[in-house]
């Protein structure tokens, strides 16, 4: 009943406004009754927000641990060594340490002096990878692993090999060859390059000669030699002559003949032939037939 009265008395609210405003009288102020206090009740206690919101306890929320990042210094544990290449010592090569913490790396690098020593000083203890480099041409293909001790010198040679042009990859299709027939040798020349980072970079060698030579049972139909493209490819189109194993190799440019690996030649077998003829005789009771070689089989 009183929520009744309440809808009523606003309504009526309303209405008075809307004739005020329709009969275009002057509003100057409205009053509205005040909400009805809230009190508590006896014996009850009144909820209030802490000052401190710190003091909230939340529940924790599921997920990974949070790791801290690990630190490759300082400590009383030192690197020494040498860097070798394949005339000698490399002065100015690149030695990069990583201490290894479960899943997570700290790293530091130095330089070799003149006579390819270096030093690696100050470091903690613990599992260390190794490795060194000197671009364009020399690094590592394996690094050193090993336990450093905390508080003790470690000692290590790092010999680094040399990556020097061109290389060459090629591919025969089919790569069942028979002899007289015809087949597509594809040929890539690239380049490597040790990068800043120590890695190996195979980059297209492009505008490179490339040469077939020493496959006397070897014909080439499309041209040789030929210009590779920007893809450092170039496409021979091949029969060989003669059954077996039959040498080939491809120069590029002015560097040394490298051997191209091909499949052996296939002499098909001739196809077979039916060396016999046959005659029908119609006789009496059954007819009979006669196979007789032919002449020249």
């Amino acid at each position: 009943m009183s929520r009744t009265r309440e809808l009523l008395s606003a309504a009526s609210a309303a209405a008075l406004l809307v004739a005020l405003v329709a009969g275009c009288g002057s509003v100057e102020s409205l009053s509205f009754r005040n909400p009805p206090s809230t009190t508590v009740p006896a014996g009850a206690t009144a909820l209030t927000l802490p000052g401190n919101l710190a003091s909230l306890q939340e529940a924790g929320i599921p997920g990974a641990t949070t790791t801290t990042v690990p630190t490759i210094g300082p400590g009383k544990a030192s690197i020494t060594g040498s860097v070798f290449g394949p005339s000698g010592p490399v002065g100015g090569a690149t030695v990069k340490a990583d201490r290894l913490v479960g899943d997570l790396v700290a790293s530091t690098t130095t330089t070799t002096a003149a006579d390819g020593s270096f030093t690696i000083g100050n470091v903690l203890g613990g599992r260390f990878r190794v490795r060194a480099w000197h671009s364009p041409n020399l690094t590592m293909t394996t690094p050193q692993i090993f336990f450093l001790d905390s508080g003790q010198p470690h000692s290590v040679t790092l010999q680094l090999s040399g990556f020097t042009g061109p290389d060459i990859a090629t591919s025969v299709n089919p790569s069942v060859m028979n002899v007289g027939g015809t087949a597509n040798l594809l040929v890539q020349a690239t380049t490597p390059s040790v990068g800043t980072d120590g890695v190996v970079h195979d980059q297209p060698l492009v505008g490179a000669t490339v040469t077939l030579s020493n496959g006397p049972s070897w014909t080439v139909f499309n041209g040789n030699p030929q210009t590779t493209g920007t893809d450092g490819r170039v496409l021979f189109q091949i029969s060989c002559s003669q059954a077996g194993d039959n040498s080939l190799s491809v120069t590029v440019g002015s560097a040394p003949a490298q051997p191209v690996a091909t499949p052996a030649c296939v002499q098909l077998a001739p196809p077979t032939t039916n060396c016999t003829s046959s005659t029908t005789s119609l006789g009496q009771p059954f007819a009979t037939t006669t196979t007789q070689p032919q002449s020249g089989c």
